[in-house]
């Protein structure tokens, strides 16, 4: 990567297209509660640029973005929401011409999003591919697969912050191996693209960051709402046993997922090992094929909204998922009719933090009442026979 990343950072009240628009604060009064680097320019009131020299600090910069917008569009009606939009682009020096490069994209990311309504999100995170590919792979599963702004720019879009996550499963081998550029290209070539016209953001098992790897893989194959798995090609030291045993268990598990296998090995057709064989896989060809790439990714993508069990109630509903490991639990599921009687958005939101908003919009002697009925409709689900205060 270039020595230099600038972030061109523009505000805009653009909730609601059919509102008046509301006049925006100058920038430097806004972000002035974030924790800014010394180096940034002011463009007009309601643009800023900012010169960073290694992409962390950008990225610590993005979360502060994500937290600063959760406090400043709290309860806020459609037309008072405040939306960021960003775009980080790499650079030989902090120019004027630089600068008037970034102004140009970001007004452009601005309008695409404004033609196209797309303003769910109040936090709208891009960066140019020259960025992307200089990122270490668990920071490029935070963003989109590619697309084409113009002409000449390609870039990526974060995900939103609350987007499900798909667990992909895929060999592991050594950086540069046959093995680890093939899992490498069907993740960006095949499930990446599917999974985020399909509203997944896709993570790969072998790159989980954290002191205790396999708590968190079991815990993904126990708890993500998807996953994907892809076999490998068995030309290649035969089937993983990592694989094998990950797919086991998300089968033993009876949660939805993907299988992907290369179509041929060696151009030769093989067999998938025994319990495998009545299992539908979706199969990418061995080598290269772009006239088959939009027909495979539809396919996967095809399967991916096949896995999503959607309850049919005429009643509000959601769906509750607790991890036993950890005691947490959070909604996958939620229907409209529920986010709109709950007043916020409750699909992918932890249940103590739906019922912190429930409890801010109730009278004061209801509060108590809700939280003993919470607490013991928890531990029943936790455990329903154990203690008999709550029979």
């Amino acid at each position: 990567m270039s020595s230099k990343l600038l972030m061109a950072i523009g505000l805009d009240y653009s909730g609601d297209s059919n509102s008046p628009k509301k006049s925006v604060d100058s920038v430097s009064n806004t972000l002035v509660g974030l924790n800014l680097p010394s180096t940034i320019n002011y463009i007009g009131t309601d643009q800023a640029i900012i010169e960073f020299s290694d992409y962390k600090d950008a990225e610590e910069l993005i979360g502060n973005l994500y937290t600063y917008s959760d406090e400043v569009n709290k309860l806020k009606s459609a037309q008072e929401v405040l939306f960021f939009y960003s775009i980080v682009i790499s650079c030989d020096s902090a120019s004027v011409s630089s600068a008037g490069t970034i102004i140009n994209l970001l007004n452009k990311i601005i309008t695409e999003n404004l033609n196209n309504n797309n303003v769910a999100n109040p936090v709208k995170i891009y960066i140019t591919k020259e960025v992307y590919d200089s990122l270490a792979p668990n920071l490029q599963d935070l963003y989109h697969y590619q697309f084409k702004l113009d002409k000449s720019n390609i870039i990526h879009e974060r995900y939103a912050k609350d987007t499900k996550r798909c667990f992909v499963v895929s060999p592991i081998d050594a950086d540069g191996s046959d093995i680890r550029k093939r899992s490498d290209y069907i993740f960006e070539t095949y499930i990446k693209p599917a999974c985020g016209v399909s509203e997944y953001r896709a993570v790969r098992g072998d790159m989980m960051m954290g002191n205790m790897i396999m708590r968190e893989v079991i815990e993904a194959l126990q708890s993500d709402p998807l996953v994907i798995v892809y076999l490998g090609n068995p030309k290649w030291k035969g089937w993983n046993p990592n694989v094998m045993f990950e797919l086991g268990m998300r089968v033993g598990n009876s949660l939805p997922f993907v299988i992907i296998k290369d179509s041929t090995s060696n151009q030769i057709k093989y067999e998938l090992p025994f319990d495998l064989k009545d299992i539908r896989c979706v199969d990418v060809p061995e080598d290269e094929n772009k006239d088959e790439l939009l027909e495979t990714i539809n396919t996967i993508k095809m399967k991916i909204k096949g896995n999503q069990t959607p309850v049919d109630c005429v009643h509000p509903y959601g769906i509750v998922k607790v991890n036993f490991g950890n005691q947490s639990a959070e909604y996958t599921e939620a229907s409209d009719s529920l986010t709109k009687l709950f007043g916020c958005k409750v699909e992918g939101k932890k249940l103590v933090d739906v019922n912190a908003h429930l409890e801010s919009l109730m009278p004061e002697n209801q509060k108590k009442p809700y939280k003993d009925e919470q607490e013991k409709l928890t531990f029943q689900l936790i455990s329903p026979t154990s203690d008999a205060r709550y029979t």
